[in-house]
């Protein structure tokens, strides 16, 4: 049965630790009556962010088979047909992408895809920037990207930064996107209504940054020196050497640690340990209690830049009890 009307589709992309579950959490506690298809897309072969997402009766897809912008796009194609066919309706779809993602093909599927372009359209392209580090990142290949292909710019963590370097921002993200709406936020806190149903996302902008977006066929290659290592173990860890441990990351491998987070099962605590990671900075707040018949398991995802993966394991097991 065709249905009248296309469903609003939300991307959310940035880079890796701007805060894009954070402010996918706030936008789904403000869309309590909608029913919303939610696909996350990490980089690696985990996702911790399914954890992080809030608990409501939103309908949450992962794909960890790849990046959304490379080699999966035929999942998500795939995906949204399946959320076409089934029975109760959809109000509105919301994708985040990866951290390592072009938004370049996600956009170009919803425009060149003709089923999928005939059921869907994308309401706006979020790309969340970090003020504080987006400086650093914007040696990699992907921020630029993220930015230029955005109509609404959510930046984030603007505690953590001066009046001066707040206009030096400005001035860059004027030069790389002048169409862009800009919003200033921190904890990812912004009022829903200016970011979702606006219609904000206009082609003409894309073509003006990338003519050739309805007729290319991307091939997008990530920095090589970039890499995903996943940590898994049913045993407890001890509490004081993961504090010990996590000290000495922040404080040496803090510049290489792009995104750092997971869920720690610590001997000492019947509630699991859920943190944080972007460089320098790291939280750890405790979660939920373990259900009776849940496996209690840490998993804990590293994503940076010339990561030793046995330096980090052995750091890993001394943390087991």
């Amino acid at each position: 049965m065709l249905k009248e009307q296309t469903i609003p589709v939300t991307i959310l992309t940035g880079f890796l630790g701007a805060g894009k579950t954070t402010l996918l959490n706030n936008l789904l506690k403000d869309m309590p009556k909608q029913k919303v298809a939610v696909i996350i897309n990490e980089f690696g072969d985990t996702s911790i962010d399914s954890h992080l997402v809030v608990s409501t009766k939103e309908e949450i897809i992962e794909i960890n088979s790849g990046c959304i912008c490379c080699n999966v796009r035929g999942d998500l194609i795939n995906i949204l047909k399946s959320l076409m066919e089934q029975d109760e309706e959809i109000d509105r779809v919301v994708i985040e992408t990866t951290g390592m993602a072009n938004p370049g093909p996600v956009i170009q599927t919803f425009l060149m895809d003709e089923q999928t372009a005939t059921s869907f359209e994308i309401d706006s392209v979020i790309t969340m920037v970090d003020a504080k580090h987006i400086w650093q990142h914007l040696k990699e290949e992907e921020p630029g990207q993220q930015i230029a292909f955005a109509d609404v710019l959510l930046l984030n963590k603007m505690d953590l930064i001066t009046e001066d370097e707040k206009e030096k921002l400005e001035q860059r993200l004027i030069n790389m996107n002048p169409h862009a709406k800009r919003i200033y936020t921190t904890y990812g806190n912004v009022d829903i209504q200016y970011l979702i149903g606006k219609k904000s996302f206009e082609l003409s902008n894309i073509l003006k940054i990338n003519p050739n977006i309805l007729a290319e066929t991307h091939h997008h290659h990530h920095n090589d020196q970039v890499r995903s290592f996943v940590f898994r173990d049913e045993r407890p860890l001890d509490f004081d050497k993961v504090n010990k441990w996590f000290a000495y990351l922040v404080q040496f491998k803090g510049e290489n640690l792009y995104r750092y987070k997971g869920v720690l099962h610590i001997k000492q605590l019947e509630k699991r340990v859920v943190f944080q990671g972007v460089h320098m900075l790291f939280a750890g707040t405790e979660g939920f209690n373990w259900a009776t018949n849940e496996k209690r398991q840490s998993e804990i995802v590293f994503i940076g830049k010339n990561l030793d993966y046995q330096e980090l394991e052995r750091g890993f097991q001394y943390c087991l009890a």
